[in-house]
This record gives structure tokens, C-alpha cells and sequence, in this order.
């Protein structure tokens, strides 16, 4: 029985179990009959909520699970690497931070802190924004919207330098290979806050 069953079947009995009660007065029977309304609303809301999830997870591509149902195993679940095991060289990441001067650094700033029209890319910020999702993702993103002016319009190697650099200012430590060229393997990659 899945817990929204068991939970509109629980309350059910509580409403027969006090709603029949005759020794109640009128009040009591009202402020029972409010609370069960407001259980039957929150219900309502949760089946609108979960539906809502489910249609905007399917237009997006990923998976929704259904609650109570305990952790699927996802793409991120399956992970076998994090930016933790070295994903970039710092050859690569002092390219990246050139590219980052001339394409990025005059809304984000020169040492990634963000500016009143764009977010910080370092610290609390970058772990708040990109915990738990992976080096591909933040590829795809940043390709796709920066720079703002013009989307898409550095090489696919400058994008890749870039992603390097704000890991290294992230102090995400480098490694021998420079970041993969094929995105499905840089999806494969988690960014986590911590080891």
C-alpha cells in the first residue's frame, strides 16, 4: 500500500472514529470536520504536486521517484568518478582562465565572484548552484547561456578550458587528462562538495 493510500485511509477511520461520536458538542465536531478538510486539501495538493513533477520530469529528461519509495539508482547515483579525482590538468585550466578574462571575467568578475547582473562561481555559491550534479551538466549549461550576449559562440575546447578553471578556482584538485571531449563521459563526472 503506498503511503498516500495508507495516509487518506488513516484519516478515514480517524473521521468515522470522531465524526460519529454523538457525545461531541458542535464545535468540537466542526473544528474535526475543519482539520479533516484541511488533511483532504493537503492530499489534493500533494497528488497536484507529484502530477506536476512527474510532467515537468518528462518534458526535462529525468526521472522522478515516487515518494516514499526509497532512492532509485539515477544517472548521479551510478557515478563512478567526482571532480575530486583529478578530471582536469592545470595546463588546461591556465587556458581556461585566459578565455575566462577576455569572455567571462567582466560580468562574473576576475576572480569568479559574481557581480550584481551575475553569480559568483566559486565557494558556497558554486557548491549551493552545482552540489550533486555533474561536470557535464555545468558544460552543457554554461555553452548554452554564456556568454550572455552571445550563447554558444566559443569553441567547444574554450568551453571545456573554462569548466577546468572554475573547478581549479573551486579548488578542485587536477589531474594528468585534460576534461573529455565526449559529453555523455563529462555526465559521468559528479561534482561534489566534498570527497
Amino acid at each position: 500500500m503506498s503511503r498516500q493510500v495508507f495516509v487518506m485511509a488513516t484519516l478515514g477511520r480517524f473521521a468515522a472514529a470522531i465524526g460519529d461520536d454523538h457525545t461531541k458538542t458542535r464545535n468540537e465536531r466542526h473544528v474535526v470536520f475543519f482539520v479533516m478538510s484541511c488533511f483532504r486539501g493537503c492530499a489534493e495538493l500533494l497528488r497536484g504536486v507529484v502530477a506536476g513533477a512527474v510532467l515537468i520530469s518528462t518534458i526535462a529528461g529525468s526521472p522522478v521517484h515516487a515518494i516514499g519509495a526509497g532512492p532509485a539508482q539515477s544517472d548521479k547515483t551510478k557515478q563512478a568518478r567526482s571532480v575530486w579525482d583529478g578530471v582536469y590538468t592545470e595546463e588546461q585550466a591556465t587556458r581556461g582562465q585566459a578565455q575566462y578574462m577576455r569572455a567571462c571575467a567582466s560580468c562574473h568578475a576576475a576572480d569568479l565572484r559574481g557581480g550584481s547582473t551575475a553569480p559568483s562561481l566559486v565557494e558556497e555559491s558554486f557548491s549551493f548552484q552545482w552540489a550533486d550534479t555533474t561536470v557535464g551538466e555545468l558544460l552543457e549549461r554554461i555553452r548554452t547561456l554564456m556568454p550572455s550576449d552571445r550563447p554558444n559562440s566559443l569553441s567547444t575546447q574554450t568551453y571545456r578550458d573554462v569548466v577546468a578553471f572554475i573547478l581549479q578556482a573551486n579548488k578542485f584538485p587536477p589531474g594528468e587528462k585534460e576534461l573529455d571531449t565526449d559529453l555523455d563521459a563529462l555526465r559521468q563526472i559528479a561534482i561534489t562538495a566534498k570527497r
